[in-house]
């Protein structure tokens, strides 16, 4: 983990932040933990100064939470973001997944886990831990009723640079990581995104995943925790 992270949780639960503090404490690359009780309070510490991960803890207020992680998804673009729940109903996973989390960590996981959701994201890529990757499985194949007769066809009508941003969004890498990786900007990304999502028909994140499941393009196991 790089040197000086920066890192802020939204909470409503002090007890669980003392604890996440502790944790993080140990990691000396982790400069420090600051605590917000909304998306407001994260964009002006955000603006104070950047922030390289924030965590979402999802507790007994999960609208509003999910709500609130949609919200930093789209005031701090830059942020990585890791969400603790209790959730293991399938829908509950899935929205939280489309509403922006790139780590999903159970609230009840130990302390080793949040750490390696956040060497993850902050490499770019997504982290599911044990306890919660079979869930996020079932959750695919429970919404995998929406069948794409024609995936290769459509495969084949995008462009070589929409299957290069394709392929990196299906493994799990977010839109500024793929910028860096293929030498273009945030925005190019987005634009190839839309198109990706228009020209499959696809609806959201968990949608893209297992279009490329389908495919052969990736596999699901990869979603899980190692």
């Amino acid at each position: 983990m790089k040197r000086g992270v920066r890192v802020v949780m939204i909470h409503d639960c002090p007890f669980l932040f003392e604890g996440v503090r502790a944790i993080l404490a140990a990691e000396t690359s982790i400069r420090i933990v600051s605590e917000a009780r909304n998306a407001t309070d994260v964009l002006v510490l955000c603006s104070a100064s950047p922030v390289d991960v924030v965590i979402v803890d999802i507790g007994s207020g999960e609208s509003e939470a999910l709500r609130m992680l949609e919200q930093v998804k789209d005031l701090c673009a830059d942020a990585h973001i890791v969400v603790l729940t209790s959730a293991r109903a399938p829908q509950r996973v899935r929205a939280t997944v489309t509403s922006g989390a790139q780590g999903l960590v159970s609230r009840n996981a130990a302390g080793d886990q949040l750490l390696a959701a956040m060497r993850a994201v902050l490499q770019g890529q997504c982290y599911v831990d044990p306890e919660l990757a079979g869930v996020l499985m079932t959750t695919v194949a429970m919404f995998s009723d929406k069948e794409f007769p024609n995936a290769d066809a459509g495969y084949g009508l995008l462009t070589a640079r929409e299957r290069e941003v394709f392929r990196l969004l299906a493994t799990g890498m977010n839109k500024k990581s793929i910028a860096y990786e293929l030498g273009i900007s945030h925005k190019t990304v987005e634009t190839h995104h839309l198109r990706i999502m228009r020209k499959l028909d696809l609806q959201d994140t968990l949608d893209l995943i297992r279009y490329a499941a389908g495919i052969g393009l990736i596999e699901m196991e990869q979603w899980a925790a190692v």
